[in-house]
């Protein structure tokens, strides 16, 4: 919203007559401060107002996210919250005006200040669900956007999404475009979580840890320990988890192998890794990963996986095998006829081995293509 330089022209020029009208009456209604009122953030009052605000919002939003994404996403949200509402305000940049009636808190709106640019930003409101009239969103809407004016700002931005309520106050229309910047790899150039992040996403990887997300959980203890490597809280759920993960391997194992027979081979690959990162030693799994790769044509995975299960056991003809099968379809001819023969050593009536190795004896030369 564009606001003009005076309160009355924005009545009369943005709102409609039945909107104009509600307006003035719930203005007249806190300016009469007989019923109720408006009381704008301090110092004093900064921890009882960021409650308030942070128990409205929850009641509102809590279940619905919860439900809809993880069970320990609100109370996350709301650490982010608390932490950057209070950095606003340390810096002069937050609007806080709360709704009260007689001496309850009935709406609380949380808006970012940028003077630079002259606007006001929304950022979070919350309000009691059971209170109607007047409308405390409404209300501190009204109230804020009339301090906005009186105070030369030039900008209410009423942030992203295009809910009916917005268009009541003459809101314009923008489009909004998000950039993902990122390194060719996928890596960010600074592995490195910001060091006042550190407690809110220690306090994340607990919520998931004790919802059973044990890889989530350890990513976030990862993160810390990547900015941290001494964060004694990070190393001792980090131990935790290990022991969790460590006591699910057998399950997850027979889970994996289910999958993959079943030809869920995205699902079954992710298993195998996560056992893997927990005993990267395991032959089986480290295998079966490379059969999954072969089967996905990832040939140049499938040598690389299967070439390390060897190296952990190399007495196994079926991996000499499929390593071999894959180097063949890599054109890595000398290395396939190398690992067949190895094959052929441990199991020398391998039928399969044998039929590839006399393919690759006829791509080098060896065998003229005509003899059988």
């Amino acid at each position: 919203m564009n606001l003009p330089g005076d309160w009355e022209d924005f009545l009369n020029d943005r709102l409609g007559a039945a909107t104009r009208k509600t307006a003035r009456r719930t203005l007249r209604a806190i300016d009469d401060a007989s019923e109720y009122r408006v009381t704008n953030v301090t110092a004093a009052t900064l921890e009882r107002d960021l409650q308030t605000l942070l128990r409205f919002w929850e009641s509102q939003w809590g279940a619905k996210l919860a439900a809809r994404y993880h069970p320990g996403l609100p109370q996350a949200m709301i650490n982010n919250f608390r932490n950057m509402l209070r950095c606003a305000f340390e810096d002069d940049a937050l609007y806080l005006p709360v709704l009260w009636r007689d001496d309850n808190p009935i709406g609380v709106q949380a808006t970012l200040i940028d003077r630079k640019n002259r606007a006001l930003i929304g950022m979070l409101n919350g309000r009691d669900l059971a209170v109607k009239k007047p409308a405390p969103g409404f209300a501190l809407h009204l109230y804020s956007i009339r301090w906005a004016i009186q105070n030369g700002f030039a900008v209410y931005d009423l942030q992203t999404g295009d809910f009916s309520y917005k268009y009541d106050f003459g809101g314009l229309e923008r489009r909004v475009e998000c950039l993902l910047v990122s390194t060719p790899s996928r890596r960010n150039l600074r592995d490195r979580l910001e060091s006042r992040s550190l407690p809110v996403v220690l306090a994340r990887a607990k919520a998931l840890h004790q919802a059973g997300d044990l890889e989530a959980a350890l990513r976030g203890c990862r993160q810390i320990l990547a900015a941290d490597p001494a964060h004694a809280e990070a190393l001792s759920l980090l131990r935790q988890l290990d022991a969790a993960r460590q006591s699910l391997l057998p399950q997850k194992l027979s889970v994996a192998a289910r999958l993959h027979q079943a030809g869920n081979l995205a699902e079954a690959e992710k298993i195998y890794r996560e056992i893997l990162d927990v005993e990267p030693g395991r032959f089986d799994v480290r295998y079966l990963l490379g059969v999954i790769c072969l089967q996905q044509h990832r040939y140049g995975d499938a040598e690389r996986q299967v070439g390390q299960a060897i190296e952990i056991n190399p007495n196994i003809a079926a991996a000499h095998y499929n390593r071999g099968l894959a180097l063949m379809k890599l054109d890595r001819t000398k290395d396939a006829l190398t690992s067949l023969d190895e094959c052929i050593a441990l199991e020398p009536g391998h039928s399969q081995a044998l039929a590839l190795r006399t393919e690759a004896l006829k791509a080098i030369g060896r065998i003229p293509a005509s003899v059988a």
